[in-house]
């Protein structure tokens, strides 16, 4: 509570209303952390409240929190509350399943359709194929580092030391052997590519020593999105809710990117926080009106928020989820970074700053305007603006 009200202190402005946001922790609060918050205050009728999915459901949500502000549009708070949980549910259901890499449903065409049918055309949704194009993009090839990240989240979920080995390339000589044998197939367009055709249609290209390869090796997925799918529900979520025309809400996954599409000419406040002595301190806050998504990289968990995020050695080796393609080993900055924009979303700033994160060059990020971030720079926070955004130390 301490902190909230300095910020109010802090960023009060006499012909600005500011809007002081509660706390949904995108980056982190731990060693050398930055963190973000985005939501609101959670209140009962006419106010900004947590929309759950259905009880039951079977989706993405529980990775995720979504915050409306009920009663702006001048729909009673109870409908309009009862419609968006329906939606909520309903569409975090879908994209569980549309993103899913391994799982067929009966009545949804989704990524695992795309694995099991190397070299044949399939049409997919809208939104799978959208997602899947601008992935591809991305010269770093994460999307088809799909064997690689199976086998990391397994040692990501372990609880002692002696499992994560086990999974270790950088541990284990049996599971660098196979790294070794996989990088050529998946740093390769020869071996594995998307081509896309027009109109949904989509064909996930594998060559014949790779195929052989994958069943040989037990491999089921060829493409996945990992862990930066929430950055692409995220956006879809987002986008989505905006067409139906609920312009008053955010949408923020707990692994770090999120969406605040409130359309008003409210101003908001999202504040930055940092570990020092053990305790959270600010670091300043990010003053925006319009709509800003954010994307936050790091090397550790939340503790309570996040399963499976990462592992630290009792050593203290990190094992982040930043794999490269040529050697399939981790790389990161030596701090968590986090990028902002007005004109982007989460998925265009990941693709903006994971290259530069991996190589730890996150000054290099930016520049012209569209896109902005707050990083730790040693044991110092540094900003690079946005335009249409304001950071105030």
């Amino acid at each position: 509570m301490e902190d909230k009200k300095e910020d109010k202190k802090l960023f009060r402005d006499k012909k600005t209303v500011l809007r002081l946001i509660a706390v949904i922790v995108l980056a982190a609060v731990g060693a050398s952390g930055i963190a973000i918050g985005i939501g609101g205050l959670l209140t009962t009728g006419k106010g900004v409240k947590t929309v759950e999915a259905h009880d039951g459901a079977v989706g993405c949500a529980p990775e995720l929190v979504f915050t409306y502000e009920l009663g702006v549009s001048g729909m009673s708070s109870t409908a309009e509350y009862k419609a968006l949980r329906n939606i909520y549910t309903e569409k975090t259901t879908y994209y569980y399943r549309l993103f899913h890499p391994t799982l067929s449903f009966s009545d949804t065409v989704n990524l695992a359709s795309l694995n099991s049918s190397p070299n044949t055309e399939i049409v997919l949704p809208a939104e799978l194929c959208s997602s899947l194009e601008k992935a591809a993009s991305d010269p770093g090839r994460n999307i088809f580092l799909a064997p690689a990240f199976a086998y990391y989240e397994t040692l990501w979920s372990s609880s002692y030391d002696e499992d994560a080995a086990t999974w270790d390339p950088a541990r284990n000589t049996q599971m660098r052997s196979f790294y070794d044998a996989l990088i050529p197939f998946v740093r390769s367009d020869e071996h594995v590519s998307l081509e896309f055709r027009g109109d949904g249609k989509v064909v996930l290209r594998v060559s014949d020593e790779y195929l052989a390869f994958a069943e040989e090796r037990g491999i089921e997925a060829f493409v996945d999105f990992c862990w930066m799918k929430n950055a692409y529900i995220v956006d879809l979520l987002a986008d989505g809710l905006v067409s139906l025309g609920y312009r008053h809400g955010a949408i923020a996954s707990k692994d770090g990117f999120a969406r605040n599409f409130d359309s008003s000419d409210t101003r908001y406040v999202s504040g930055f926080y940092i570990e020092k002595d053990g305790k959270t301190v600010s670091a300043g806050g990010l003053v925006y009106g319009g709509g800003v998504a954010f994307c936050s990289l790091r090397r550790f968990a939340l503790d309570g928020f996040e399963e499976n995020f990462c592992y630290t050695y009792r050593d203290g080796t990190v094992v982040s989820r930043y794999i490269g393609v040529s050697d399939l080993l981790p790389h990161d900055a030596s701090g968590p970074a986090t990028a902002f924009s007005t004109r982007l979303g989460c998925s265009d700033l990941l693709l903006r700053l994971l290259p530069l994160y991996m190589s730890d060059r996150c000054r290099e990020f930016g520049g012209d305007g569209e896109a902005g971030l707050v990083y730790l720079d040693g044991d110092s926070v540094s900003c690079i603006p946005s335009d249409g955004c304001e950071y105030r130390p």
